[in-house]
């Protein structure tokens, strides 16, 4: 499987959380988002350059930062 970051995965594709490069810190505030490996996601938008990724994640919709965005590893799944 082809494995990309979040900000590169364009919107409306899903991808699968396949590791996060943050640290514990970042794994740790995401999971409490409800984000966490192997977790499925839909990308609905990115704003700007260096602007916020929004992210579907069950029900949940969360905008994340461009940092933390370029820190989630997925698999692309279409």
């Amino acid at each position: 499987m082809k494995k990309i970051s979040l900000i590169h995965l364009k919107a409306g594709h899903k991808g699968k959380v396949a590791e996060i490069t943050g640290g514990s810190n970042l794994a740790a505030r995401l999971m409490s988002m409800g984000l966490y490996k192997g977790k499925e996601v839909t990308k609905i938008s990115h704003i700007g350059l260096k602007g916020p990724v929004v992210v579907k994640s069950g029900r949940t919709i969360l905008a994340l930062g461009h940092g933390p965005a370029a820190k989630i590893i997925l698999e692309v799944v279409c």
